[in-house]
């Protein structure tokens, strides 16, 4: 028995190890279409061409995010423990929905943001968690805007809130369908296994997901599904930082 785990534990390394490699590989190309079409847009273009250039860099940017969101990940699962320091949420969000309004007027989503006033800092790694929301936004912009379908914009919310003295929530949320505690549950067994692991989630989108799961897995909480000002969408909890309470 102890050989055969042997085994498996030096397969999974491999196969970690291999997912890492090519992460690495599939950014490189991004990275020079999305440098090649910022050095196009700067030439004389007519204004309809130069909208679909500044969209395609804006996908490119968006891949860049999620394939370094999940070289972070793979690199939490060979850690044994995540440094955590105290950090503010609502800057955070801010900074997040401020970075990704340009990829989401592409898909006709209006960002908000909604901090619920004296919410304290809170223990988390703040690249982490800036990860983690970008790869959430980025999978639930696309996934808001298919279930829409007709409707011309859509709205989607940054929202922190305090769940109880010890403990602040925060996530994204709008009008999403299909996004339950047993989907996500169902998503991370289907991992790695099935093509679309979370039906409700477009085709290409449920990967940011489960990635933005892992990073708040990292630090404290998996993702579940939430709600905010009655807007339904999914969320992580984190502990008030005591060492700020202190202050």
């Amino acid at each position: 028995m102890a050989g055969r785990s042997k085994r498996l534990n030096e397969h999974t390394w491999v196969e970690r190890s291999l997912l890492q490699a090519l992460s690495d590989d599939l950014a490189l190309p991004l990275l020079h279409v999305k440098t090649s079409l910022e050095l196009i847009e700067e030439g004389r273009l007519s204004k309809s061409l130069r909208t679909q250039f500044q969209n395609l860099s804006l996908s490119a940017e968006a891949g860049l995010q999620l394939l370094e969101a999940y070289r972070l990940a793979l690199d939490h699962i060979h850690a044994r423990q995540l440094a955590l320091e105290p950090v503010v949420v609502g800057a955070v969000l801010q900074d997040v929905a401020h970075g990704l309004t340009p990829f989401a007027k592409q898909y006709a989503t209006e960002l908000e943001v909604d901090i619920r006033p004296g919410l304290r800092p809170v223990l988390a790694n703040q690249p982490n968690l800036v990860a983690a929301m970008q790869c959430l936004a980025i999978s639930l912009i696309r996934t808001q805007a298919a279930q829409a379908e007709a409707a011309k914009s859509s709205r989607l919310v940054f929202g922190a809130h305090r769940a109880n003295a010890q403990t602040v929530t925060a996530g994204l949320f709008g009008n999403l369908k299909g996004l339950s505690e047993n989907a996500i549950r169902s998503a991370r067994a289907l991992a790695g296994r099935a093509k679309q692991p979370l039906p409700a989630v477009p085709l290409g989108s449920a990967g940011g997901v489960l990635v933005a799961d892992l990073l708040c897995s990292a630090m404290w909480q998996p993702l579940r599904t939430g709600s905010h000002n009655n807007l339904s969408g999914l969320v992580t909890d984190f502990m008030v930082s005591k060492q700020m309470l202190l202050i």
